[in-house]
């Protein structure tokens, strides 16, 4: 079972970057095969970066595949089993939705910006945020479940885009509330 998690965030320690490594490694203890992919700029302005020192010897330990920056995440989502953000706050994340309407199963925080993404157990899970244990339970849950199960979650994310997230619905919602 080769499993792949992908995270996809400027790599700050407040997007649950020590979280997800924390969470890996647990993870790993049992499932030593899945993996844990990490797309996305290490931004050294941003107060609570995560210097690259970090990122490359969490990446030497197996803990974690660092992938860099793409300016075309398409691929990479595609050949992803599921979209992790362990966030610890959040606008409406851009990631999250592209993982719906990619069809993808999602893991993220029980946040604002995030939680509108996933209905527990339907397409994804919801976890505390900042808490490596609740992050690595719901890893277990994701591996543990069948293809079947797995392929209707990414089924569910897609049609929860196409319904909520739809531009054609949200500019009717818009013309509604502007009258």
């Amino acid at each position: 079972m080769h499993i792949k998690f992908l995270m996809i965030a400027r790599v700050l320690y407040d997007k649950g970057y020590t979280e997800y490594v924390n969470a890996a490694k647990i993870t790993h203890e049992k499932y030593p095969e899945v993996e844990f992919q990490l797309l996305g700029k290490i931004d050294e302005v941003y107060p609570f970066h995560v210097p690259e020192k970090v990122v490359r010897e969490d990446e030497n330990r197996g803990a974690i595949k660092y992938l860099g920056v793409s300016s075309n995440v398409q691929p990479i989502i595609e050949i992803a089993d599921c979209i992790v953000l362990p966030s610890y706050h959040e606008g409406l994340s851009r990631v999250l939705i592209e993982a719906l309407a990619m069809g993808k199963p999602i893991i993220t925080s029980n946040i604002p910006g995030c939680k509108e993404t996933v209905e527990d157990g339907k397409n994804g899970f919801l976890v505390t945020p900042k808490s490596s244990k609740e992050l690595a339970e719901a890893f277990f849950k994701f591996i543990s479940l069948s293809e079947e199960m797995r392929f209707k979650m990414g089924k569910y994310s897609r049609d929860k885009a196409e319904n909520e997230f739809d531009i054609k619905n949200v500019i009717n919602i818009y013309r509604k509330i502007t009258g």
